[in-house]
């Protein structure tokens, strides 16, 4: 095992604590025989001479024939599974950051080996998502997936949506609860959904997606205002990952969403993930359950493991093949979606009109409106506009022109609005 924090205190526990099941479910026993650790003196549930701060030892002992990687990050996690590999042993890993930066590059070392490379836990953390995709699902196109890929802004979102909080007291009640890390950047910013997002592209469309043709925006531009006005209309904001295949290129996209409440996702609560598949032969298929944690990431490395240990007795590999050259990505600007849009305006005569207009002259069309005096004395009024299916490309066109208009004070904030 390479790194010891709380998914690997839970792989660990969980071999042991279930160790006799899993013995008959392989048909051998496993043992851990080496833990790689950065802090020697750290206390932990398990012997001390299992424990070493020499990483390279431990992908380099012959006697040793699966390696967990569970440290995170690139480095030096990239290169320790690189030498693991060269060294003839399978690898089993959590690491979404490295799978979605350098994941098909490690397939093809773990497939000209004839190895094993298994990721589950990077993705949905005790959501089996990979091996549905890679096994039940395989023989279908997939045309869309759509989820909610991080347990962390689901559980702010859900915090502001039903105890009306605002974004920074229910940031705080995240981290409080143990669900937030001290600098929530990763989760509350969209990294974490992107690298998520990029490595179940490259599964369901067979093609290497890299984070950076994965267009993300976080959700810290969210007010209780939003969710008010969301639930007035129908609808439930959610970050979600979102990808298709369009042609030959995939629009892959993670950011704020607005999702009708009839839809499944949009029920998705707390700390959970789910993700929504649409194949061309199964129809729509929905994945849910707890996307983090020590425990539910814990299982998908152990499940993992017993994969690979089964694959070592029967003498093969049952490895995803190395994705194919990536295709180009369909720029954000070329999306056809819904928005929602809301304004701070001057209550005057004809405001309502002017902002009509641009969005005429920007050939987009309105579903839905609904209006607030917010400030009398001021004559200060609010609008929030739901518009029909338009490229983002005009969208923004028409948002730019609606600020310079002098009844307008502010663009409060707009997202989009998924069907």
């Amino acid at each position: 095992m390479l790194g010891f924090g709380t998914v690997g205190q839970g792989a660990y526990r969980m071999l042991a604590d279930n160790r006799e099941a899993i013995q008959r479910k392989v048909g051998t026993a496993l043992e851990v025989v080496r833990i790689g650790v950065r802090d020697p003196e750290k206390p932990r549930p398990v012997d001390p001479e299992l424990v070493t701060t020499d990483l390279e030892s431990i992908v380099s002992d012959p006697a040793i024939d699966v390696v967990l990687e569970l440290m995170g990050g690139v480095a030096p996690a990239g290169s320790l599974i690189e030498a693991a590999l060269a060294g003839g042993k399978h690898v089993v890993t959590a690491n979404k950051e490295l799978i979605a930066k350098q994941g098909s590059r490690l397939l093809r070392i773990a497939a000209e080996q004839g190895l094993d490379l298994h990721f589950e836990a990077a993705v949905g953390g005790g959501i089996p998502l990979i091996q549905p995709l890679k096994h039940q699902l395989a023989g279908n196109d997939v045309l869309k997936l759509m989820g909610i890929l991080n347990g962390t802004t689901n559980y702010i979102l859900t915090k502001m949506a039903e105890e009306g909080a605002e974004f920074q007291t229910a940031l705080e009640q995240a981290q409080a609860a143990g669900f937030a890390e001290a600098d929530p950047k990763s989760d509350v910013e969209g990294y974490d959904a992107q690298y998520k997002l990029a490595i179940l592209c490259s599964i369901a469309f067979n093609r290497e997606v890299p984070p950076d043709n994965v267009h993300r925006e976080g959700i810290d531009a969210i007010t209780r205002r939003d969710m008010q006005f969301a639930e007035l209309l129908g609808f439930r904001i959610k970050l979600l990952g979102i990808a298709e295949s369009i042609g030959d290129r995939i629009l892959a996209r993670v950011h704020p969403t607005l999702v009708p409440k009839e839809h499944p996702l949009a029920d998705v609560r707390g700390v959970y993930n789910a993700v929504w598949v649409q194949g061309d032969f199964v129809g729509d298929v929905m994945f849910s359950g707890k996307g983090a944690g020590g425990a539910p990431t814990a299982s998908a490395v152990v499940g993992d493991l017993i994969d690979v240990c089964r694959n070592i007795r029967i003498g093969g590999a049952g490895n995803l093949g190395p994705f194919e050259a990536g295709s180009a990505a369909v720029p954000i600007e070329d999306l056809r979606t819904r928005f929602y849009l809301r304004l701070i305006v001057k209550d005057r005569p004809k405001t309502l009109g002017c902002i009509a207009t641009i969005f005429g002259n920007c050939d987009i069309s309105l579903s839905a409106m609904e209006m607030r005096v917010i400030d009398s004395g001021r004559n200060l009024g609010e609008i929030v506009f739901l518009t029909h299916p338009c490229l983002e490309s005009s969208f923004h066109r028409a948002v730019k022109a609606i600020k310079n208009l002098h009844m307008v004070e502010s663009v409060a904030n707009w997202l989009r609005v998924e069907q």
